[in-house]
């Protein structure tokens, strides 16, 4: 299968992010150059930066009112989205970044039309906020930036390598699925995305790959190196 236009959701665990290391800068500049790879093949790349861990479910914030902990981090998704297109102009990639809120001085506004324009033009346009709203995880807010954006595919790169049964770092028999419907993810409670991002997805008839951050840059769609979950 060949996609043209690619969702692309990076998560914390595959930055190697934490307290005592925010962003891992030989990672992220990895990264510049697997996209650059994706660039130089065609593809349009849509990035979705991320923040979740930092206040929500976190132990050490659990006083704090849940509301304000989502738009803490959906205040910090602005700050990895300047970091990181940062590390890409760094890299020679044109980059642009587009918000869900006005904020005019640093980022601009998301507009479908402009955005896709930059896009046109062999840039990659990363997304920040979110939707607006507290309690809307990444997952629900990837796929709905996908669907209004007419994105072909979601691809989502963790530190793992696909779905699996239980969490292959802590169990040595955890089983990979190779493939997935969304009904059998939610059925088997699989927890690599939220119920209401499967439902979404599900219900608009777009397709999700769930692969290790290290084979971003190949980007084959093999199911050797991914899961895919269909609807």
């Amino acid at each position: 299968m060949n996609y043209k236009r690619i969702f692309l959701k990076l998560s914390w665990e595959a930055l190697w992010w934490n307290w005592w290391e925010w962003i891992n800068h030989g990672t992220v500049k990895k990264i510049a150059h697997d996209i650059q790879s994706l660039l130089n093949k065609g593809h349009q790349i849509w990035l979705m930066v991320w923040a979740g861990n930092i206040f929500r479910g976190r132990n050490e914030w659990q006083w704090l009112d849940p509301a304000i902990g989502h738009y803490a981090w959906m205040l910090w998704t602005m700050v990895n989205a300047l970091v990181l297109q940062n590390i890409m102009y760094q890299a020679w990639i044109d980059t642009a970044v587009f918000s869900s809120i006005e904020m005019p001085r640093f980022i601009k506004t998301m507009n479908k039309i402009s955005a896709v324009n930059r896009l046109a033009k062999n840039t990659v346009v990363i997304c920040a906020w979110g939707s607006w709203n507290p309690f809307c995880s990444t997952d629900l807010w990837s796929v709905t930036r996908a669907l209004e954006l007419d994105c072909d595919v979601v691809v989502k790169c963790t530190n793992v390598d696909g779905v699996y049964d239980k969490n292959p770092h802590q169990h040595d028999d955890a089983v990979k699925f190779p493939q997935l419907t969304y009904k059998e993810a939610l059925n088997k409670e699989l927890k690599i995305m939220d119920f209401s991002a499967f439902w979404m997805a599900m219900e608009n008839n777009l397709t999700t790959y769930v692969t290790h951050i290290d084979s971003l840059w190949k980007l084959d769609f093999s199911a050797e190196r991914w899961t895919i979950i269909t609807p």
